[in-house]
């Protein structure tokens, strides 16, 4: 019997210069606490990979455990299936080095905020040390409200590929993301910025670089508004929330997307806009400084403006209304 041939065929496929790449291929997150795990999920749920750096191998497993438990209520309240959650789940992975995230097409810091000054810090070091990784076509941004993409790009080489991208978490069905051209931002990176938001069903609203953008500071006086009207009586909390919700088609009312966000983090931004532009309307209200003292943060911690279940639902009293704080 003839001894069989075995023939190559590298030579007749395409070579590895010539293979076609996907747009975002690749996402890296820096930082994966409340919007890393968003950004995360939204990125792998449009079959794009993800890598996200933490500091320890125990925060990465608890991101990883959130990011599934948000999958397995999809499953339970959304109708997403068991393979989708796998699909997901086996696109996003964590590290503990930037140097992993050297062929990323985009990395998005979501840096926490640590205090007054500490925050900016963090994130132009981390910004500094992606340059010497990443290639110069990959795009840096923020995805702070706080922090000015000008000023944490002004020490960089390529200072056209740096963005500011804020995606609004506060509701499932947000579907918004503000999107800042900083001093220094070139066309191509806001065109595929662009092009990236609407990839995973988005849409791009663009802002001019300010402190705050338009949601955090619109918001924060909308919210702060509501506490003095408690404070004063003229409406109770309840009635507030059933007004905006029903009234001006809100889908969350003002207090409970303050403890969706965390009251802690509102503060932060109360602070900084207080500080950049001087006006007491972005003062933190007297009841916000309240329920901090009392570490009522919100969601995270149980408690905030409302009582919260292990299951994140709000508990409510045999009336049928929220607990008071």
């Amino acid at each position: 019997m003839a001894e069989p041939i075995f023939e190559t065929i590298e030579n007749y496929g395409l070579s590895r210069k010539k293979k076609s790449t996907k747009l975002f291929s690749k996402v890296g997150i820096v930082g994966c606490g409340n919007d890393g795990q968003y950004i995360a999920r939204v990125c792998s749920s449009y079959g794009m990979d993800v890598i996200f750096r933490e500091s320890s191998e125990e925060k990465i497993k608890e991101s990883l455990d959130k990011i599934e438990a948000i999958m397995d209520s999809r499953i339970k309240n959304w109708g997403s299936t068991e393979s989708e959650k796998r699909a997901v789940m086996s696109r996003i992975k964590g590290t503990l080095t930037l140097e992993d995230f050297k062929d990323c097409d985009l990395v998005i810091e979501t840096v926490p905020t640590t205090g007054k000054g500490r925050s900016f810090e963090a994130r132009k070091e981390v910004f500094e040390t992606l340059e010497k990784i990443v290639d110069s076509t990959c795009i840096l941004a923020t995805n702070s409200t706080i922090v000015i993409i000008s000023d944490l790009s002004e020490n960089l080489i390529h200072k056209g590929r740096c963005i500011s991208i804020h995606f609004m978490i506060n509701s499932v069905e947000s579907r918004i993301v503000e999107i800042t051209k900083g001093l220094y931002t070139a066309n191509w990176a806001y065109a595929k910025v662009t092009q990236f938001i609407k990839m995973i069903k988005r849409n791009p609203i663009p802002v001019e670089e300010s402190v705050g953008l338009i949601s955090v500071r619109m918001f924060s006086v909308i919210l702060n508004e509501a506490c003095a009207m408690v404070q004063e009586g003229v409406g109770a909390k309840d009635d507030i929330e059933q007004l905006m919700l029903t009234g001006y088609g809100m889908r969350l009312g003002p207090f409970t997307i303050a403890d969706i966000i965390g009251l802690d983090r509102v503060t932060r931004w109360m602070e900084n806009l207080f500080n950049e532009f001087g006006d007491a309307r972005f003062k933190t209200s007297p009841l916000i400084k309240k329920l901090l003292r009392q570490h009522n943060y919100g969601l995270s911690s149980g408690k905030g403006f409302y009582e919260y279940n292990a299951a994140g639902e709000k508990i409510v009293n045999p009336k049928n209304e929220a607990i008071e704080s």
